[in-house]
């Protein structure tokens, strides 16, 4: 036998995304990136900057879950951005790449994971592609599957 130790794998690495699957943006995914998530939203996606009222930095806005009633301090930005978002024609999706149509609706959503399934209707895609293209190891604008740790 040899004295040369195994890897150790997570069990999230040994399972598979599926349609039950829920996914949602690892902020930490950014802050590790050599990307800045506010110039990729300005430079990539439909957004209007002025439409935003954007200067320099936002205030924490708070809001109220309406089913917990629990007050929760957000940054002013993401709820503009999330506000942005819900605003627009149903059919906005359809017409980005897959990555970033998820992106937006994950933002839309306040990043509450949302099942592939979920996904898949509200881009109007497969949900073999959904699973396909974020349920693997690379990650795509820190989309991620919720898996199991165990």
């Amino acid at each position: 036998m040899s004295n040369i130790p195994r890897p150790k794998l997570k069990a999230s690495a040994l399972k598979r995304s599926t349609p039950d699957t829920p996914f949602y943006i690892d902020y930490d995914w950014w802050d590790k990136s050599d990307l800045d998530l506010k110039t990729y939203l300005f430079t990539r996606l439909p957004i209007d900057r002025a439409s935003l009222n954007v200067e320099g930095e936002t205030e924490k806005v708070d809001l109220v879950d309406g089913e917990t009633g629990e007050v929760i301090a957000v940054d002013g930005f993401q709820y503009m951005i999330q506000t942005y978002f819900n605003q627009l024609p149903e059919d906005f999706a359809e017409r980005m790449s897959l990555v970033d149509a998820v992106f937006c609706i994950l933002l839309a959503n306040a990043n509450q994971p949302l099942t592939a399934q979920e996904i898949a209707d509200r881009v109007k895609r497969p949900t073999d592609t959904i699973l396909r293209t974020l349920g693997g190891p690379k990650i795509y604008l820190g989309i991620r599957p919720m898996l199991d740790e165990d």
